[in-house]
């Protein structure tokens, strides 16, 4: 599944997950910007969600009306309630699970394993490649 949805100002509002939301975040997802020490940070929840919006609008051929600013005023407001969170969770497993998501994770950590392998640090020599 790759479709849920999130209530934001008491408006239901559309998430679905494909390879527009992966383009989108591809280089949104900076450390240090959209997540620090491996988590995601308010703009990261954002970034994530606006993705999976963006999409949604793509796929049904109408223009987004939330904005990204407005997206990551209403995060800020509510990022500490509980039913707020609860909902991230859900939106967070729904784009895990997105099978866009995952193959495109997977060939992420092949490449990342393959230049790991490539890779090696010998004593005096320093860093080599092969």
């Amino acid at each position: 599944m790759n479709y849920t949805t999130i209530t934001i100002n008491d408006q239901k509002v559309g998430l679905k997950f494909g390879m527009a939301s992966f383009r989108y975040l591809s280089d949104k997802f900076i450390d240090g910007i959209s997540f620090n020490n491996g988590e995601l940070n308010e703009i990261g929840v954002a970034h994530l969600v606006y993705s999976g919006y963006y999409n949604n609008c793509l796929v049904k051929g109408v223009l987004p009306e939330i904005t990204f600013e407005n997206l990551v005023d209403y995060i800020e407001a509510n990022i500490m309630k509980s039913e707020f969170l609860e909902e991230l969770k859900s939106i967070i497993s729904v784009w895990g699970e997105s099978e866009m998501i995952k193959s495109n994770i997977q060939v992420a950590e092949e490449v990342d394993d393959k230049a790991k392998k490539r890779v090696h640090v010998g004593g005096n020599r320093g860093l080599r490649i092969w």
